[in-house]
């Protein structure tokens, strides 16, 4: 923070924006082509709506709404198509090329569907990469296509 506003703000309200600029989620992947409307809700609840190069963040529930499209591309390579009605929430995203003992990915598939391909933690850890749908839990990185009815 600089310093005019250290000045300008009493030190509770400068402490409280730091604070606030950090806790928001980094993100984890970029939305790389999108037909139709696809939503993002974080962890605070708190919506956006997202276009091509729109940031995805670790907590976000992502849902294409009507006849949606969307293919995404996460910080490690991997791909996922979300297809028409879906809801996929980024639970945990955590990749760090030069720490593979630290990854770990999460995704929850509450509807819908979705065709991914795994990237570096899929290459390297398979048993890193989870994905929690109504039906079962899927461990482990191959490309597949899930499909969960409503």
């Amino acid at each position: 923070m600089n310093s005019f506003l250290r000045r300008l703000l009493p030190v509770p309200a400068w402490a409280a924006l730091a604070c606030a600029c950090a806790a928001q989620a980094q993100p984890v992947g970029t939305v790389t082509q999108l037909s139709g409307v696809l939503v993002a809700r974080s962890a605070e609840g708190a919506t956006r709506l997202l276009a091509a190069d729109s940031q995805i963040r670790q907590g976000d529930t992502l849902t294409t709404e009507g006849t949606a499209y969307a293919q995404l591309r996460f910080s490690d390579g991997a791909e996922a198509v979300l297809q028409p009605q879906t809801a996929l929430a980024v639970t945990h995203y955590a990749y760090d090329a030069a720490r593979p003992q630290a990854d770990r990915i999460e995704l929850g598939l509450a509807r819908g569907g979705l065709r991914s391909v795994p990237g570096a933690v899929g290459r390297r850890n398979p048993a890193a990469t989870l994905i929690k749908t109504p039906q079962g839990d899927l461990q482990g990185a191959a490309t597949l296509v899930v499909s969960v009815e409503p």
